[in-house]
């Protein structure tokens, strides 16, 4: 019973019926992500179980999952879907756990990729829009596959005071004219609350220093100043870094092309 959860979880959170290739700031809400703590010393075979899984839906052709992963240097990939709302999950591979699909090659592929992962979690946040600063319009995917996630845990009870520094701190990029950007997301569902996720990316972590500098003097006392008074309503931050992997990632708009 056990197993059968798991590979249900794992499907639907992969099951949702929407296109990475047409994500863009105005369509982003609410993503879904599945993070997999995986062995260390199982990486490989585990990103030869997401080879085989992209491979099985391309064959089968699969159209409604689509997931992009990322990989965190603490061996975490995290596969991510974008939901219109919170009640956007829908199927694409559940016809295969309920029974109405049988495949032992899918089978085989889920059973090899759950011997490479210590656990899992599930976990959705909401993009803030109003709160993020993307001044290239990048969608942060091949032409930047390096980025960093800052967890900022807030105090309870300190959400609105967070925000509105968060939007001077936008304001104060814009004014600067400062070249990198940042994407705020609110967690939902799935992380230690209240947290707002704060990420940034750049094409290599060379250029992503480079920008980081360039940011600094551009904002200079000014920028100082604001991420003060917003890490002392922080009770709690992580920074991790990572990347973004196409080659593992299922989108199959693109494979149309």
């Amino acid at each position: 019973m056990k197993t059968k959860f798991l590979i249900t979880a794992i499907l639907i959170g992969l099951g949702v019926n929407v296109g990475i290739a047409q994500i863009s700031d105005s369509s982003l809400n609410y993503l879904m992500v599945r993070e997999d703590m995986v062995k260390p010393s199982r990486a490989a075979d585990y990103e030869a179980s997401l080879t085989d899984l992209a491979l099985f839906l391309s064959d089968q052709k699969v159209e409604s999952v689509n997931y992009m992963t990322q990989l965190q240097d603490n061996f975490h990939y995290s596969h991510v879907v974008r939901l219109n709302s919170l009640n956007d999950i829908d199927g694409g591979l559940r016809s295969y756990v309920q029974g109405e699909k049988k495949s032992a090659e899918f089978d085989l592929i889920w059973s090899d990729l759950k011997e490479t992962i210590n656990g899992y979690r599930y976990y959705v946040v909401q993009y803030q829009p109003e709160l993020s600063y993307v001044p290239d319009g990048k969608i942060w995917l091949e032409e930047a596959p390096y980025r960093r996630w800052n967890y900022l845990h807030f105090e309870p009870g300190t959400e609105k005071e967070a925000e509105q520094i968060l939007l001077a701190w936008k304001n104060l990029y814009k004014d600067k004219g400062v070249k990198s950007g940042f994407r705020v997301f609110k967690g939902v569902i799935g992380l230690d609350q209240p947290v707002y996720m704060f990420t940034t990316w750049s094409a290599t972590p060379l250029d992503y220093q480079i920008e980081l500098q360039e940011s600094i003097e551009l904002l200079d006392d000014e920028g100082t100043i604001l991420w003060i008074a917003m890490m002392e309503l922080v009770r709690k931050a992580e920074t991790v870094e990572g990347w973004y992997l196409p080659q593992y990632s299922f989108n199959p708009e693109t494979k149309k092309k």
